[in-house]
């Protein structure tokens, strides 16, 4: 057992964040990264809207010692020192906004054979308490939970996976038990795949299906989610990730597209496509190339 099944089995299938819902970007971002003598320096603007923010980060190791700095556009820094030493088969790190000392947060991590635990405590003034823990059965079969203590509220969720052959089956249970969703994800070979699923909540219900492809450097994704109603009234979202066709530098492209169709009339609306180009290093220096598209 690794640190890697960890990180996959208590927060990937928990939030379903890879073929169905990940990879999506609907903001305008330029960036620019390199790293020289095993330190690394990283920076954005991203166009939200009229928002528009930006920053740099700095990640330098010292011994064992990783450290992280990210300096924002309101001159706010926030530091990261991860220990992973001190904890066998695990992993301590502290972390926060040097302004807002209410913002450090306390984190553990811990592996020991099939089991995986996490905690974070934050904000010693009003403290808030995350944990997740995740346990494998043996034949691709896991379960796993997680809960947030914040003011004496408590929130959890539970889920469920089994991978079967090519197959990955879920069940998540989440919001109180207010929140329920079932997906099965399969690859169709070395380079698709395809996955649906289905979200109960309150009284309404969602059907989503996806499919993702990989070709010579490209990704591609597309996703289509509908609500369980006699009305059809999906909506579409494509994801298109190009690379080499610049050396060094990546393409990608998100756009959503909702569509209504009613007795007597279809009306068609785009609401976003975005395109981002990210180059990581020319010559000794670093550029980004960005083009950005809003269609109304």
């Amino acid at each position: 057992m690794t640190s890697g099944f960890f990180s996959v089995c208590v927060f990937r299938f928990l939030s379903r964040a890879d073929l169905l819902t990940g990879g999506f970007n609907y903001d305008h971002k330029y960036a620019f990264d390199t790293k020289a003598n095993g330190t690394g320096v990283s920076g954005s603007v991203t166009q939200k809207g009229e928002a528009v923010s930006g920053d740099v980060k700095v990640n330098a190791t010292i011994v064992d010692q990783v450290i992280d700095l990210e300096l924002n556009q309101d001159a706010k820094a926030k530091v990261t020192a991860s220990f992973p030493s001190v904890i066998p088969n695990g992993k301590l790190s502290v972390g926060g906004t040097v302004q807002d000392l209410e913002s450090f947060k306390v984190s553990a991590s811990l592996v020991a054979g099939a089991l995986g635990v996490k905690a974070d405590v934050a904000n010693y003034a009003a403290p808030k308490a995350d944990a997740s823990v995740c346990y494998a059965l043996g034949g691709g079969v896991a379960i796993g939970a997680m809960a947030t203590v914040k003011s004496s509220a408590l929130a959890y969720a539970v889920a469920a996976q089994s991978k079967q052959g090519d197959v990955t089956y879920a069940l998540t249970a989440a919001d109180q038990f207010k929140t329920f969703k079932a997906s099965a994800v399969t690859a169709l070979d070395n380079k698709q795949t395809i996955g649906a699923e289905v979200t109960y909540k309150k009284t309404a219900a969602t059907a989503t299906i996806g499919y993702s492809k990989k070709m010579d450097g490209h990704a591609f994704k597309a996703v289509v989610s509908n609500p369980v109603a006699a009305e059809a009234n999906p909506t579409l979202s494509v994801h298109a990730s190009l690379g080499n066709l610049i050396p060094k530098t990546t393409a990608t492209l998100s756009a959503q597209v909702d569509k209504t169709v009613r007795t007597h009339a279809r009306h068609t609306h785009t609401r976003l496509v975005s395109c981002r180009v990210r180059a990581t290093r020319f010559g000794g220096s670093c550029q980004t190339i960005a083009a950005p598209f809003l269609v109304g």
